[in-house]
């Protein structure tokens, strides 16, 4: 018996295969950022020491999905750096573990999506109180940090969320609004 007759040719369907696509441009356009360095990886005005402890000195590659899952509540307390490094591990366990990561791609949406166009309008008017002020800056401040191979590898992420992920949650509330800004990112 030959080896196709034990293992029939399998048809991928048109989700995988975009996931595959997605996936492969995530890997190839992060391939070479930096890591943050050690003391880079939570920002120091936080309570970020379990962050850095459970990040420290791993490649973005290497993080187990158990630490993904504990951490994606975190994601604003990362640095600029250790943002931009790390967040290709928690799109790709988005996309690959999806049942698996409880509220990470919750978490993952927000972190990638611009505060309400009001309250961003607030800001640019000088009229937000320094709580909002300082949400504000750091999303500007994290999504400054990328280069444009890894805007448009999150551009793909978002555009093709529901192709891939038909059965999304809550999160899909912020999925426009963060579409909407990556592609003019």
């Amino acid at each position: 018996m030959s080896s196709t007759e034990l293992f029939p040719k399998v048809e991928l369907s048109p989700a995988h295969e975009m996931r595959q696509r997605v996936a492969a441009q995530i890997e190839e356009a992060f391939a070479s950022t930096p890591y943050p360095g050690d003391d880079q990886i939570a920002k120091p005005d936080t309570d970020g020491a379990s962050l850095t402890r459970a990040f420290w000195g791993k490649n973005w590659r290497d993080v187990q999905l158990s630490t993904l899952s504990n951490y994606h509540v975190d994601l604003p307390l990362m640095t600029p750096e250790a943002f931009r490094y790390y967040v290709p591990a928690f799109m790709l366990a988005t996309m690959f573990y999806y049942h698996h990561v409880s509220t990470l791609p919750i978490g993952l949406m927000h972190s990638l999506t611009p505060p309400d166009p009001a309250l961003l309008q607030k800001y640019l008017d000088k009229k937000t109180d320094p709580l909002k002020h300082s949400q504000i800056t750091d999303f500007l401040n994290r999504v400054g940090a990328f280069n444009m191979p890894e805007k448009a590898s999150i551009r793909s992420f978002l555009d093709n969320y529901l192709k891939w992920q038909p059965d999304a949650r809550s999160e899909t509330r912020h999925l426009q609004r963060a579409a909407d800004f990556w592609r003019t990112a």
